[in-house]
Order: C-alpha cells, then structure tokens, then sequence
C-alpha cells in the first residue's frame, strides 16, 4: 500500500490516539503526500468526513496539506451532516408510510450504525439507505403496499420484503431470517418505531457486504472495526453459532481478518478460530488477504470494491465462500451482468446488485 494508503487507515477511526496522530504525522514528513489524490480515495470510500476531521487534529506544520484540500476536507463533514439529515427525514417518512400499509421495517447498514456505532452521524458518507421489511398482524399485500415500496426504491430507500438481496448476496448465502428478526431488538427512529439487528448479526452484516466489496472498500473495513469496538452485548460465541447458521464462517473469517490487518480490530483472543473455519482454509484466506492488501492501493478501489487488474481482488471473495455458493454467485454474476451497471431499475422488488463479477 501506499504512503497515502497508511496515512487513510491511520485516520479511519473515531478515537484518534496519539500513536495514530504520530503515524499519520510521520508519514507525512516522511516524503511527498498526494494530498488531492488522497481526498479523492477518501470520498470514494465513503469515509471523508471522518478521515478529515481527523487530519485536522494533527499537526498542521508537519502534514503541509494545502489550503484548498484542507478547506475541502474542513467542509466534508459539514455538508455529509445536513445529507445525514435530509436523508433521516426521508427515511423517517417513509417508516411512517410502510407502517400505514402494512409494514414494520429493520434497519440495516448505515441506518444502523448512525443509532448504534456512529458518535455522530456524520462521521461516513453512506450512499443508500436499507430496510428489512416484514407484515405486521392483518396486513395484506395489494397495488397501495407496492406503490409505496416502489416510490421509496425510486428515492434511494431500499426496502426489501421477507429477506434483502444484500445481506443474502441475492440467494448465495441462506441467511436465516427468521433468526434475525427474533433476535432483533426495537427502537425509535425520529418518533417512528423500528427494529435494529442483535448485535451479532449486525456484525455479520456487515462482514457479508464487505465481502459484496471484495474486502477492499474503506468505508466497510471501518464500520466493522468502530461496531468490534462500540457494539454494547457482542458475544463472540454466539456470533459464531450465527456464522455457521448463516453458513458465512469463512466470510466472518476473512473480513475480520482484513479490518484487523488494515485499520485495525480490537478481536478477542482466540475470536478467528471460534469461527471453525478449518486450518487449511484459514491460512489460505490469510495468505490471499495479505496478497491483496501488499498489491493493491485503495487509488484503485471503485464505490463498489472493483479493482482496476482483476485477480486476487476477486479470487479472495470466492475462497471466502462454500464451494456451492461460489458457484450460485459465479452463475449469478454471468446470468445478469446487467446489474453492474450504475442504474437500478425501479421497481417494487427491484433486480438487486449481484455480489461479484467474475
């Protein structure tokens, strides 16, 4: 990785240590910085507003970033804090619309992490917002209950009903739902009841789409690392008896491992191997890992987790999976290259992204 890349995943965290502030400082009196290049790695990853806000807790004189970058990196977190609220009142009255037809909704992703990991809600750009939805008593699906569903698609709000083609990487991984929404727990979000995944399966979420993004993308490394840390009742042993139920032990594995070898992971002693994934496997998911990360700059990371030269970037995800369910993601990604595309269709239950392209 390069210069740029330790200076961003030194700055990746919500607690800024003084040993980050030092290596962040090192690195930049260390030699030339591209700071224009790293402000444009840090927005595609999603983790600007973090990433400057922390830059500017160091020393000015050493880090020598120039005026406009810093101006540019000073505002990120401010413009990200009014989208933040925009978007939590969209959200908000479209929570309130899904109960009227019929409809009680989870949270997932960064609506989540805003509630429960995040100090504040600006600290990650997010680009979409994701519900589980589920029928409450006497609820009946009709013409006005799609409407709904569709025009909050078309908004940006993916609602999905019964399972969501992300955390089930669109039918490769059989992601027990019923187990998620028992072990969900409840909220309020802006006066408008909602449920929250337990913390063991928001962890595993969030592991599931980092592998969608080739355990590459910043902004997924951090939100593992910042809920590893924040998340109030995680039990490891329990997180593994979830893994395997889900059957993504070695997805858990490998995004664990890459967070703890990137921004860094306060795992528990022994937390890899409860997870049961055999040596074998284990040590060739660490080697892949490490022959990714030693080969490849975050410069070259897309929003999505494409890398420019495919090879190990796609090879790690596919080792991460069960040999059936390589191959339904394999036949997945050929069946519909489609929906690789930048346009999503709108629709009531729209094509989802598929993980990976082969």
């Amino acid at each position: 990785m390069t210069r740029e890349d330790r200076i961003l995943l030194a700055c990746a965290r919500q607690e800024l240590l003084p040993r980050h502030r030092r290596t962040v400082e090192g690195l930049a009196a260390g030699g030339p910085v591209d700071w224009d290049g790293l402000a444009a790695t840090a927005e595609r990853h999603g983790v600007t507003p973090i990433v400057g806000a922390n830059l500017l807790r160091c020393d000015a004189a050493r880090l020598r970033i120039p005026t406009e970058i810093a101006r540019r990196l000073e505002t990120a977190a401010f413009e990200n804090a009014l989208r933040k609220e925009l978007d939590a009142e969209r959200l908000a009255a479209g929570l309130a619309r899904l109960r009227e037809a019929g409809l009680e909704a989870m949270l997932l992703k960064g609506t989540a992490l805003d509630l429960l990991v995040y100090q504040e809600p600006w600290v990650a750009a997010s680009r979409d917002m994701d519900l589980l939805l589920r029928p409450m008593a006497g609820w009946q699906s009709g013409e006005e209950e799609r409407q709904v569903r569709r025009s909050l698609y078309r908004s940006g709000i993916e609602c999905d009903l019964g399972q969501h083609h992300d955390m089930n990487m669109n039918g490769v991984l059989p992601v027990s739902f019923e187990s998620v929404w028992r072990d969900a727990r409840p909220v309020r979000f802006r006066g408008i009841e909602a449920w929250v995944m337990g913390p063991e399966d928001l962890l595993i979420s969030l592991c599931i789409n980092s592998c969608r993004k080739r355990f590459l993308r910043l902004k997924g490394l951090f939100d593992i690392a910042e809920s590893v840390r924040r998340l109030a009742g995680l039990d490891w042993e329990r997180l593994a008896r979830k893994a395997a139920e889900h059957r993504c032990e070695g997805i858990v594995y490998a995004a664990l491992f890459v967070t703890a070898s990137t921004v860094g992971c306060d795992l528990p002693e022994g937390a890899l191997d409860r997870l049961g994934v055999d040596a074998l496997r284990g040590g060739l998911l660490r080697l892949l890992a490490a022959s990714v990360l030693r080969s490849t700059s975050l410069a070259q990371v897309g929003p999505g987790g494409a890398v420019g030269p495919r090879g190990l970037s796609l090879l790690l995800p596919y080792a991460s999976f069960r040999w059936s369910q390589a191959w339904r993601s394999l036949c997945f990604a050929v069946a519909h290259p489609e929906v690789h595309g930048p346009r999503r269709r709108p629709a009531a239950d729209p094509m989802p992204m598929a993980p990976l392209t082969p």
